[in-house]
């Protein structure tokens, strides 16, 4: 049972992937840059795969909290 200070499981889920789209961003970003190579040419797909696996696990298994009342 849920009580009224706990989020919903989507609620962990879009965290979690937009957390995954912000570091994952900037470290794409950050690749290219070192490497000199067009932003075209950076792997955006895998970015956003990874986003989508970030925020299917998150959803599905939410972290515990045990402990804090």
């Amino acid at each position: 049972m849920m009580s009224e200070t706990e989020r919903p499981r989507w609620w962990f889920g879009l965290r979690g992937g937009a957390f995954f789209l912000l570091g994952g961003g900037l470290g794409v970003i950050a690749y290219g840059l070192f490497r000199h190579r067009a932003l075209g040419a950076l792997p955006w797909g895998g970015l956003l795969f990874g986003t989508a696996v970030a925020a299917t696990l998150g959803a599905l298994f939410p972290r515990r909290r045990e402990g804090r009342r």
